[in-house]
C-alpha cells in the first residue's frame, strides 16, 4: 500500500521500483525501505486546481493496518513535511503568476478562525512582495530570483489550510481589471486627442482622472426643461450655450445607440463615465432622452457654424464675394419668373358683353369699392385682382382628393 501511494497507484512504476530494489539486492521490502528510496515517483505536472486544493486543504491521517498505528499522508503531518510537499507541487507547476491569481481570488472564501484578520494582512503583504519580486525579475531580467516565487504558496497553505474541502473558482479578476484599465485609458486618450491646444496644455491624463472628470460629468448634466429650445428663457439659452462650449472644449458628444432590447438611447462619447463609476455608489443624475437629443442637435449646428467661420477666415476672398452677392439686387424667385413668363405669353381678347340671344348689352356702371375705416381696400375684394399681386401661387389639377380634412380658404393662405 505504501508503494502504491508513493507511485500514485501507477502499476508500471510499482513494477519498475520492485525491479530496481531486486537489482540492488533487497530481498525483503518493507515500509521503511519504500519511504527511504528516492525512486518510484513520476516526474509529472499537476493541474492548477489540484495545486490550489492541496494548498487550501489539509489531508486527514489514515489508519493503514491494525497494530501499526497511524501513517501520515504526503500533505499531512508535521510542518516540515507539509512544507516540502507544497514546495514540490509549486515548483513542478511553474505557472507562478496564474497560481498567485488563484490564491488571491480564493483565499478570502476559506474557513479561517481569525477575528483580528492577522492572517489576511499577512497574506496581502506576501502578495505585495510577490508582485514586487515579479516586477524586478521582468524589468531586470534577473531570473535567478524566481527560486523565491514558490514560497507564496507555502505561506498561504500554513495560513488558510483547513480539513474542509474548499470550493475553488478559476481566477477572472486579473483579466477583468486589465480589460477595464485598458478601456479607461483608451477612452481618456480619445478624449484628450482632439481637445484644443489652449485646454490641452493645462491638463494631463492623471489630473483629468483624479481631479476634473467627476466634476465635469456633473457640469454637463444641468437641469433643462423638456420643451422646445425656442421656448427657453434667456437664462436657459445662456446655460445651453455654456454647456455646448464646455462639451466642445473637452471633446464630448452624445451619440445615438441602440440597446439589445431595441430601444434607442444617447450615449456619451467617448465613454469616460466608466472611468469614474464605482460599484456600491449611488448612480449619477442622468439627462432625459429629449434633453440629450436637443444637446446633440445644438452641438452639430455649433460645429457647422464654427467650421464655416474657420473656412471664411482661411479664405477671405470668398468672404468678400459673399458680401458682394448679398449687397446686389435681390434675385427673383423661380416660381415668380415662371408665372411672369406665362402672363406675358397669354393674350386676352376683349369681347363685348351679350345676352342670351347674342345682342349687345350696355355695360353696367361700376360701384365704388368699399374700404375700411383707415382708407385701405377690403382684403376680400383685393384677392386675385392680378396674377402677380401675391407671393403665393396655386395650381389646380383635375380630379379630387380626400386628403384635406377641413375647409381651407384662400384668404388664410395669403
Amino acid at each position: 500500500m505504501s508503494l502504491c501511494e508513493k507511485t500514485d497507484n501507477d502499476i508500471r512504476s510499482c513494477i519498475n521500483t520492485l525491479q530496481f530494489l531486486h537489482g540492488r539486492g533487497h530481498k525483503k521490502v518493507d515500509i521503511k525501505t519504500i519511504q527511504c528510496i528516492s525512486v518510484g515517483q513520476k516526474d509529472q505536472n499537476k493541474g492548477l486546481f489540484h495545486l490550489w486544493q492541496e494548498i487550501f486543504q489539509l489531508q486527514r491521517t489514515k489508519r493503514k493496518r491494525i497494530g501499526e498505528g497511524f501513517e501520515e499522508a504526503p500533505g499531512s503531518g508535521g510542518g516540515a513535511q507539509r512544507f516540502q510537499h507544497i514546495l514540490h507541487l509549486a515548483m513542478s507547476s511553474g505557472e507562478y503568476e496564474k497560481v498567485s491569481q488563484g490564491l488571491y481570488d480564493n483565499f478570502l472564501s476559506m474557513r479561517v478562525r481569525d477575528p483580528n484578520l492577522q492572517s489576511v494582512c499577512e497574506a496581502l503583504d506576501w502578495l505585495s512582495f510577490s508582485d514586487r519580486l515579479n516586477q524586478v525579475i521582468m524589468h531586470g531580467q534577473n531570473f535567478s530570483l524566481m527560486r523565491y516565487l514558490p514560497f507564496l504558496s507555502i505561506t498561504f497553505h500554513f495560513l488558510f489550510a483547513h480539513t474542509h474541502v474548499p470550493r475553488i473558482s478559476y481566477p477572472h479578476s486579473q483579466h477583468e481589471a486589465s480589460s477595464r484599465l485598458l478601456s479607461s485609458k483608451n477612452a481618456l486618450s480619445t478624449m484628450l486627442a482632439d481637445i484644443p491646444a489652449c485646454v490641452r496644455t493645462r491638463i494631463s491624463q492623471q489630473s483629468l482622472t483624479l481631479d476634473m472628470l467627476t466634476l465635469l460629468l456633473d457640469i454637463i448634466c444641468p437641469k433643462l426643461r423638456p420643451v422646445n429650445p425656442q421656448l427657453f428663457s434667456s437664462r436657459e439659452k445662456e446655460q445651453m450655450r455654456e454647456l455646448i462650449d464646455t462639451m466642445l472644449a473637452y471633446n464630448l458628444s452624445y451619440r445615438q445607440d441602440r440597446t439589445p432590447e431595441g430601444q434607442y438611447t444617447y450615449m456619451l462619447e467617448p465613454r469616460v463615465e466608466e472611468v469614474v463609476r464605482y460599484p456600491g455608489l449611488p448612480p449619477r443624475r442622468q439627462l432625459t432622452y429629449q434633453a440629450k437629443q436637443t444637446i446633440s442637435r445644438e452641438m452639430e449646428q455649433e460645429k457647422m457654424r464654427r467650421a464655416e467661420q474657420l473656412m471664411l477666415q482661411r479664405n477671405p476672398a470668398a468672404k468678400e464675394e459673399e458680401k458682394k452677392t448679398q449687397a446686389g439686387p435681390k434675385p427673383t424667385r423661380n416660381h415668380q419668373q415662371r408665372l411672369e413668363n406665362i402672363v406675358k405669353q397669354t393674350t386676352v381678347e376683349t369681347r363685348p358683353e351679350v345676352d342670351f340671344f347674342g345682342r349687345a348689352v350696355a355695360p353696367k356702371p361700376q360701384r365704388p369699392q368699399p374700404s375700411s375705416d383707415t382708407g385701405e381696400k377690403c382684403a376680400v375684394l383685393c384677392m386675385g385682382t392680378a396674377v402677380g399681386n401675391s407671393d403665393v401661387w396655386f395650381r389646380f389639377n383635375e380630379g379630387m382628393s380626400n386628403a384635406v380634412r377641413r375647409n381651407v380658404y384662400i384668404r388664410e393662405l395669403l
